[in-house]
């Protein structure tokens, strides 16, 4: 599985920041402020906060802090210096935080295994979460699985969501599965009884093939065999690695026979600290 690339998207804020703050529409200019792109904006004390990137109907989005922030258009009123929102920025900055903190709250509770994920504007359902750890969410889809960033999702008014277009995520599920194919066969030409096996990292010996089929490897070790999935092969820098750090090797050595594990031997030379878990 291979990681997507990630389309950026914006802090959004609604309304309800801005709305508490005093309304400065009665030194609002007849005109209205300039929200055009490229147009600096202010704060209600005239601190600068950044230039308008883009401008999408009612929606304004500004960089800020070289990050995007989507703002009403409603936000803002003119200022001495132009455009200016009805908060100060300290303000803004705590209204931006709590949202991202909502967010993300939210985001943690909707991906669940099995919960369906929509396309960008929530027409179509992409695929099932299969599983999430630190590195990403596993999605299944009609095609094969796919491996995508944790920050390319978002709760809609839908549910579950992610920031690709059905085409987007169609054509990223395509150049996934074509990578995965070569890796697979790759693998393929490299497993050989008594080849080395090495840790997620490369940075550790695990053991050496033993035997193989289209399901399961054989590896083995001083303390014995254990069988593990295909599916948990591919390669490194270093030649074949398994998905498992030299801890949760020894875990499922020790599963498969009884016996404590030996310690994986490091590689010659590496001077690495302990890799992370594999989840």
């Amino acid at each position: 599985m291979r990681k997507i690339a990630v389309l950026l998207t914006s802090v959004s804020l609604g309304l309800a920041a801005v709305a508490a703050a005093p309304t400065m529409a009665a030194a609002q200019d007849a005109a209205g402020p300039n929200l055009t792109a490229g147009t600096t904006v202010y704060d209600s004390e005239g601190t600068e906060i950044g230039p308008i990137s883009s401008v999408s109907g009612s929606n304004i989005v500004v960089t800020m802090n070289g990050k995007p922030v989507t703002l009403p258009a409603n936000a803002f009123t003119q200022g001495d210096k132009g455009p200016a929102i009805t908060i100060t920025l300290a303000q803004l900055t705590a209204a931006i935080d709590k949202a991202a903190a909502d967010n993300a709250a939210a985001l943690t509770s909707a991906l669940q295994p099995g919960a369906d994920i929509r396309s960008a504007g929530g027409t179509a359902i992409l695929g099932k979460v299969k599983l999430v750890d630190a590195t990403g969410v596993v999605v299944t889809t009609p095609t094969g699985e796919v491996k995508v960033p944790k920050n390319a999702f978002f709760v809609s008014q839908q549910g579950l969501a992610t920031s690709f277009t059905a085409e987007q995520f169609a054509s990223a599920v395509a150049q996934a599965n074509q990578a995965s194919a070569a890796d697979d066969a790759a693998v393929a030409a490299a497993l050989k009884p008594g080849v080395e096996v090495r840790s997620i990292n490369g940075a550790a010996v695990l053991g050496t093939v033993k035997s193989f089929d289209n399901a399961n490897v054989v590896i083995a070790t001083a303390s014995g065999d254990v069988a593990l999935p295909r599916s948990a092969f591919n390669m490194g820098a270093s030649g074949i690695v398994a998905a498992y750090t030299p801890e949760q090797f020894a875990a499922a050595v020790a599963q498969a026979t009884g016996a404590p594990a030996p310690a994986a031997e490091t590689a010659a030379g590496d001077t690495s600290a302990a890799e992370a878990p594999a989840n």
